[in-house]
């Protein structure tokens, strides 16, 4: 495994090392849409956190957390953005920039950590989910605006993302980090409620959802949605559309994504959440 090292950025000159990262991340053509350094400044001096991975002196990853607060939850994390240098992708960088985070916030009585994430891509829902323990219940619809500025990654389509809860103090939670918690499931438990079928180019096309009736149900987005986003606009299109539909659908009814299944072999390739109705973390 990579040898990684995390830290706290504190300085101006890491936060502009963090701007050049985020324009290699998301595509970005020139500086308009990165987070810029005094905003990182400002977090890292007013009680959140700015972490960054280290491979040796290069920066291959970096997180940043706000403080939160409302009447109900009273204080709380969010975490605002995370991103892995694309040539580091799969080296474990996202998990342990959230473990890093976990361990700060965790013995400091915090409860409750949220953030949002695209729910038609599966390396995001198999951290968040699977590997993380966070549930989701909350959908917003285009919550960033269709255009978000120069990104060959996400403009085009309405930008829908998952509310996603991460309750720090859970069980539930300290099992899924410990990897003693993983989707290995009896999936005849959960009824598939979304009928798909691959097109003569190969892409996975969702041709309908049934309405959910039973406790625990299964739904399959593609395997790799953003090959589907970069090659056919149309089809990633009805992709958010449809799971739309389906998964307010689903929380308006009660349920809660709360494990999600990446298949990697070759013949059973695939991308399942996994939800359960009434479901309540401990």
């Amino acid at each position: 495994m990579m040898d990684i090292s995390i830290k706290s950025l504190t300085t101006n000159e890491e936060f502009f090392e963090v701007i050049k990262l985020q324009k290699i991340i998301w595509r970005l053509h020139n500086n308009d849409d990165c987070l810029p350094n005094h905003l990182f400044k400002a977090v890292s001096e007013i009680g959140g956190l700015v972490l960054g991975a280290f491979n040796k002196t290069r920066l291959a990853g970096f997180l940043m957390v706000m403080v939160g607060f409302d009447g109900i939850k009273g204080v709380y994390h969010h975490s605002h953005i995370l991103g892995v240098h694309p040539d580091l992708a799969f080296q474990n960088i996202g998990f342990r920039l959230k473990k890093a985070h976990y361990d700060s916030a965790k013995p400091e009585g915090i409860k409750l950590v949220t953030w949002t994430y695209d729910p038609l891509l599966g390396p995001n829902a198999n951290l968040n989910i699977a590997k993380l323990g966070g549930i989701v219940r909350g959908y917003k619809i285009n919550y960033y605006g269709e255009v978000m500025g120069e990104s060959d990654l996400v403009s085009g389509i309405p930008s829908d993302r998952f509310w996603l809860e991460w309750y720090l103090q859970t069980k539930f939670v300290n099992n899924r980090l410990a990897g003693s918690a993983k989707p290995g499931v009896p999936l005849a438990e959960y009824n598939k409620v979304n009928q798909v079928a691959a097109d003569n180019s190969g892409f996975l096309r969702m041709l309908g959802f049934t309405k959910p009736a039973a406790k625990k149900i299964m739904i399959e987005i593609p395997y790799d949605f953003q090959s589907i986003f970069d090659l056919n606009k149309d089809l990633a299109l009805d992709w958010r559309l449809k799971t739309r539909d389906l998964f307010m659908a689903c929380f308006e009814q009660g349920f809660t994504v709360t494990n999600f299944l990446h298949i990697t072999k070759e013949k059973e390739k695939g991308n399942y959440y996994l939800l359960e109705r009434d479901f309540e973390i401990s």
